[in-house]
């Protein structure tokens, strides 16, 4: 099953169809195009809270929110912009790193709008 904003968007090109990130509601590394992802990504380019090194390490980013109990920040990282984030997951000080859910970033998308 696809996110919400997968579903929202759709497929709106030719060629190979999305393979969203948040099939179980929970962040898979198994993702290509996905909507929620592309939109995070997008949130920290005009944050300018990203680095991209393609000769090494790719790009990291992030994007802050603040859940009911916590604030923190959701860390992803990518390979230039092919569509796939290979890793995101929520920080944030006196925690340990956690997963993320779909609900967490359509959270943070929504706050970061």
């Amino acid at each position: 099953m696809s996110c919400k904003l997968c579903i929202e968007r759709g497929k709106t090109w030719n060629g190979d169809d999305p393979r969203c990130a948040f099939e179980t509601g929970v962040f898979s590394p198994d993702n290509w195009n996905c909507a929620t992802m592309n939109a995070l990504r997008e949130i920290s380019r005009q944050l300018r809270t990203t680095y991209r090194d393609d000769m090494a390490a790719a790009s990291i980013g992030y994007v802050p929110f603040e859940g009911d109990e916590y604030s923190g920040y959701i860390v992803m990282t990518w390979y230039k912009d092919r569509g796939r984030t290979g890793n995101a997951f929520i920080a944030w000080d006196d925690e340990p790193i956690r997963e993320l859910t779909e609900a967490d970033a359509l959270l943070a998308i929504e706050q970061n709008r």
